[in-house]
């Protein structure tokens, strides 16, 4: 049987990467999929067509969510189109991720902490109303990072961000408390956007000194664990995040590494 039978999923910034590895994986186990990105292309169309090779049904909701009125439109736009909603995935990201010190200016610190934390914050809030407005239970899950844990050189707005949303994630789950609503974080470690959905990879010697396991991580590695806080496995998890590195940051190897993801 599969575990996310009849739900509801949306996920922000799911055009490419880890975002298309967790619809893709959420719609293998049942569910029905929107996907959120600022802009609809060839890759957001690929996306979609791997949603629906599985026959499940998947939206699209063009929106830059930094911005709340967006978000509130998305989610909206969501339950028109698919009746309610189960599972919210916040993972949209701003490219570049990192930046040298003295050349973050103002903007590129609003905009990261408006899309990475604020956008994060106020998608968890619409959906968790509208998820109480139904009556039904549901999974708010907030990709976080390695980074939330240890400083590496020209990430510390990203890390910044990254560690709001493992404690925002402890106050949701206090104050959705009695609502069946769960909130979680998951952090990725060292994770290859470039392989295609599932694909499997050998043991890298460059990897290797930064991560325990051998191999860069997947899509799917972050995948799999949403699908496990996202369903009754999951349930009984409530603020608190999950680290899927390989190892890196039980062998504090996150500073060392090279700064390409």
């Amino acid at each position: 049987m599969k575990l996310l039978n009849g739900k509801k999923a949306l996920i922000t910034g799911a055009r490419k990467g880890i975002g298309r590895g967790i619809a893709y994986k959420l719609a293998e186990q049942g569910a029905d999929i929107g996907i959120n990105d600022y802009i609809d292309d060839e890759e957001t169309r690929k996306t979609v067509s791997l949603v629906e090779s599985l026959g499940r049904r998947c939206s699209i909701h063009i929106q830059d969510v930094s911005k709340k009125e967006n978000i509130d439109k998305m989610i909206d736009d969501f339950i028109d189109q698919h009746g309610s909603i189960n599972v919210l995935v916040n993972n949209a990201i701003m490219q570049p991720q990192h930046k040298p010190f003295f050349e973050i200016d103002e903007e590129w610190w609003d905009y990261m902490m408006d899309l990475s934390l604020k956008g994060y914050f106020f998608a968890a809030q619409k959906a968790s109303k509208e998820m109480v407005k139904r009556k039904t239970a549901g999974s708010i899950i907030c990709i976080s990072s390695v980074h939330s844990y240890r400083a590496s050189e020209n990430w510390t707005p990203y890390g910044i961000a990254k560690m709001g949303l493992r404690r925002m994630v402890k106050g949701l789950a206090a104050d959705l408390i009695d609502t069946g609503i769960n909130s979680n974080c998951i952090a990725p470690g060292w994770i290859n956007n470039t392989i295609p959905t599932d694909e499997q990879v050998e043991p890298d010697s460059i990897v290797a000194p930064w991560v325990p396991s051998g191999r860069q991580g997947l899509p799917s590695d972050i995948a799999n664990a949403v699908v496990f806080l996202s369903s009754k496995m999951g349930e009984y998890v409530n603020g608190e995040t999950l680290l899927v590195d390989g190892g890196m940051i039980a062998t504090d190897s996150l500073a060392g590494r090279p700064n390409d993801s």
